[in-house]
């Protein structure tokens, strides 16, 4: 039998290139409890390949893999090295009842230890002498009908005027007088207010009087500056945010954003030449898939765009900035959050969903930096500037088709830009170095000079933060978390037997303490389902600690047989710390196969059927908040295709709201500019001897939601092995049938309507609503931060957050936050309170409350100053306020620059 290997193992060799005969070893395997002989094939490489090389020149042996399907007899394991290499040695072995991959290796990313930002050291220079207040108040009066109150002085004065005349003057595109391009057409009078104020501005109710923080007022004007030894010109745009948002009425002036939109960055809202037109080449849809933005929607893309360098304001080919219907995953890209299309059309656009706003106002502004890179990658930079962008983060195009690797596992901003490709790492690396330029700094300090150097042209960006504490750390840990070795995977099952799946695979953490490790692997099935494997430390090898200096992670789950027979690939693994530290390693620096050998695997999913959805609304009542509250259920009818339907959870739906069922209101914002549609899950019953059975998916609403037409806007059905269907609901025109859609989901259908009215006008009996469309108010001088230390002083502690708010009507719910390392590492969750759940309020909501947030810190936190980044309040009827205190308005402009 040892003889019969070795000669199949010798005819085999030569398939991996001019090596000379291969030298066998035998090892002794147990396969399923079976014992079966593995064969590992270590080719005497030339020295081509002793060197290294990338993983297009791997030596590899395409062997295709056909395991034994007759489960009742004892089969003879069949075993394939798949490659020998620089990486390490990659072999496999199947039968009827077990698959097994190991990768004895490890990559070598000679990325170990963080680079320790500084902090900027700013001198200012004197300023220039600005004309007299009586000088620049005429002419305020004389353009803008604004009048100066109270003490004002020559440079704040002078630096209003320049923002209106920045915002509002007359151009190409902008004709009329610089009045009426912001609709300034009464009497303002503006105040200094000595105070911290929401949105650094205030209207009153009238309108007339203007308050404006004295801070925001600090460098509107570019003055002369060193930033750590570079001159240049300093200059904040928080001005510019607090007047624009005057302006444009909190963006709710359509006309006035319009305008700046073209002035500034030659884009536009209107879609005049028709979306069917626009969309003819990338997904051909109508009109009534797409709706208004959100006021405050509208001031994120101004207020991002602004930021980037003025030499990004304006790009070829990006014409139409579109936002799709409130409730709806993207027709090509299913649950994405923007897609931008640079190439497609000579007057191009981009498309943005809920996603990209419902989650926090970093977000949204990090993704309008994000998609408007992309035209500049697909329209702008030459193939010389982007294959010097590609050797900064060691990008190769594997296959000259576009699928990218790279041996870098530290050097990104984020888990997308390091699993994609140079373009979506350039996207990322902008938004950063405009938004966390601190982040961009540790992480990758070369790509953020090449940023400066060919992209920003010399524009600096500096975060200016309002609350922080310092936190101590006598021993800080600066190691990334650390790289992988040696993948082990085993399956074992009888193909009509769900699989038992055991994953391991080590870390080299080095001696001394470390971080805490687990990993996360996302698996994708052969043609759709996905599964999620997270890996722990393994307590019987040492747990968190290791033995010398490895840690073994793992993790062992049971795979339905249902799930679809065929290979689950991986195309990274992320290993993460305790203190919020990731390395991403692609799947060309290391061996990754898991097969399924399901005979029952099904990979067609659940059906909807066919205008099966009711919606139907009653009410209950709150017996501590004594009042009534209007319940939402939705019902659809399901078959059962294959693989029988997830036991919870199987559905999931959102609930949106428009003003009217009427297709004249249909591209509205919504029922309130202020909330999102309402995700929520349900249940599915399969009826007795049947295929076919009942979904159902309920909303508790509060009593202050708003009033309108409610309706579901699509719907997610997930049968028990992660096969998904969906289903739009719209008023799109019947017979549109757009670009093959995610998750096989058919043509839209049109929306069940239920009307919930305003109960002052409701008739007696009728299931109403007492609306709240405005966000909680944040007493912002009320935010302070303080640390309380550990028994050590490691950085371990709680960093505690003191803010007070309240709000008008519905009652405070959820709270989000995000705090700041001093390495620029933004840490996120939400504060449990009392009033977090539920449709209503306990207690009085209009009522000032102070509230606490405490932010666990491990042992080796950053040392340094800490920063509260956000707050992000939402009341029970769904509007929402984001609240910013890390100010990212400032830049640094050396001489070949002028402020904008």
């Amino acid at each position: 039998r040892e003889q019969e290997i070795k000669s199949t193992a010798m005819e085999r060799a030569p398939l991996l290139g001019e090596a000379p005969r291969a030298r066998v070893r035998m090892l002794l395997a147990r396969v399923g409890g079976l014992a079966a002989v593995a064969l590992l094939v270590v080719a005497a490489l030339p020295g081509r390949w002793q060197s290294g090389g990338g993983p297009s020149q791997l030596l590899s042996l395409p062997l295709s893999l056909a395991p034994v399907e007759d489960a009742g007899t004892m089969q003879t394991p069949h075993n394939h090295v798949l490659y020998s290499d620089w990486r390490g040695t990659s072999l496999e072995s199947t039968d009827a009842w077990s698959f097994s991959h190991n990768w004895e290796g490890s990559v070598d990313i000679q990325e170990r230890e963080q680079i320790v930002v500084k902090q900027p050291t700013l001198e200012l220079s004197k300023r220039t002498k600005p004309p007299p207040v009586s000088d620049t108040a005429e002419r305020l009066t004389a353009q803008y009908l604004v009048k100066l109150d109270g003490e004002w002085k020559p440079g704040q004065a002078a630096a209003l005027l320049d923002t209106l005349d920045d915002l509002c003057s007359t151009s190409v595109s902008s004709k009329g007088s610089p009045a009426s391009n912001c609709h300034m057409h009464q009497p303002t009078s503006w105040l200094i207010a000595d105070e911290r104020l929401v949105d650094d501005v205030h209207r009153s109710h009238h309108g007339q009087s203007i308050k404006v923080a004295k801070r925001a007022l600090d460098y509107a004007t570019s003055r002369g500056a060193t930033l750590n030894g570079q001159e240049g010109n300093v200059v904040s745009r928080r001005l510019s945010f607090a007047v624009m948002r005057v302006v444009t009425d909190w963006g709710a002036h359509k006309p006035v954003v319009e305008q700046i939109l073209k002035r500034r960055f030659g884009a536009q809202l209107k879609v005049d030449p028709g979306y069917s037109e626009l969309t003819s080449v990338t997904t051909y849809e109508d009109g009534d898939r797409f709706q208004d933005f959100k006021s405050p929607e509208v001031l994120f893309m101004l207020e991002a765009w602004s930021l980037m360098p003025p030499t990004m304001y304006n790009v070829a080919g990006l014409k139409y900035v579109t936002r799709r219907q409130q409730g709806l995953d993207h027709p090509l890209y299913g649950a994405t959050t923007a897609v931008s299309w640079p190439t497609n059309l000579d007057h191009s656009y981009q498309e943005y969903m809920d996603y990209s706003f419902n989650n926090d106002g970093y977000t949204s502004r990090h993704l309008f930096i994000h998609e408007k890179t992309h035209f500049f990658w697909g329209r702008h930079w030459g193939k010389a500037l982007k294959d010097e962008w590609e050797e900064q983060g060691k990008w190769h195009d594997k296959d000259g088709g576009g699928t990218w690797g790279t041996p870098m596992t530290t050097a990104f901003t984020s888990d997308y830009g390091a699993s994609n490709n140079p373009d979506e790492d350039l996207a990322e690396c902008m938004a950063a170095y405009v938004l966390h330029p601190v982040l961009l700094e540790a992480r990758a300090p070369k790509k953020k000079a090449f940023i400066a150097k060919h992209i920003a042209r010399g524009i600096t960006h500096l975060e200016r933060p309002e609350v922080t504490s310092i936190v101590p750390n006598d021993s800080p840990y600066r190691r990334w978390p650390a790289s992988l070795s040696d993948v082990k995977i085993h399956v074992t099952g009888a193909p009509e037997e769900d699989k038992q799946v055991r994953v391991s695979m080590q870390v080299q953490v080095g001696e001394g303490w470390h971080s805490p490790v687990h990993a996360e692997v996302s698996l994708a099935g052969p043609s759709g389902g996905s599964r999620k494997l997270k890996l722990y430390p393994d307590a019987q090898a040492g747990g968190e600690e290791g033995i010398d200096g490895v840690v073994t992670l793992g993790a062992t789950e049971t795979f339905s047989k249902l799930y679809e027979k065929g290979f689950w690939s991986a195309s990274q693994i992320k290993i993460m710390d305790k203190l919020g530290n990731e390395r991403w390693v692609k799947v060309g620096e290391y061996s990754w196969r898991l097969y399924l050998n399901n005979q029952l695997g099904a990979a067609w999913p659940a059906r909807y059927l066919k205008e099966s959805l009711k919606l139907d609304k009653s009410v209950e009542f709150d017996s501590v908040a004594q009042v009534d509250y209007p319940v939402l259920t939705a019902t659809i009818r399901y078959q059962q295709t294959a693989a029988p339907i997830k036991e919870q959870n199987a559905v999931w739906m959102r609930l949106a709201a428009k003003e009217s069922g009427r297709h004249d209101t249909w591209k509205s914002a919504g029922s309130s500019e202020y909330s999102y549609p309402i995700w929520q899950d349900g249940n599915c019953v399969k009826d007795a001897g049947s295929t076919d059975g009942t979904c159902t998916v309920t909303w508790k609403l509060s009593p202050n939601a708003p009033k309108g037409s409610y309706y579901v806007s699509m719907l997610n059905l997930e049968d028990s092995v992660a096969n998904v269907r969906q289903q739009f609901f719209t008023l799109q025109k019947s017979g549109w049938t757009c670009c093959g859609r995610v998750g096989n989901t058919p043509d839209d259908e049109a929306p069940v309507f239920v009307e919930l009215d305003d109960c002052s006008d409701a008739a007696s009996g009728d299931i109403c609503v007492d609306p709240d469309l405005t966000p909680p108010e944040l007493d912002r001088s009320s935010v302070s931060a303080s640390f309380e230390p550990g028994a050590q002083v490691d950085g371990s502690g709680t960093l505690v957050v003191d803010f007070s708010a309240r709000d008008d009507k519905a009652g405070i719910s959820t709270i989000s936050y995000r705090v700041m390392d001093p390495q620029g590492f933004s840490h996120t969750g939400y504060l449990e309170h009392e009033n977090s759940d539920g449709a209503t309020y306990h207690g009085d909501a209009t009522a000032w409350k102070t509230y606490t947030l405490h932010v666990k810190l491990p042992r080796g936190s950053p040392p340094g100053q800490w920063r509260v980044e956000s707050l992000d309040i939402r009341n029970k009827a769904g509007n929402r306020k984001h609240n910013q205190f890390t100010l990212r308005g400032w830049q640094l402009m050396n001489s070949l620059c002028n402020s904008s």
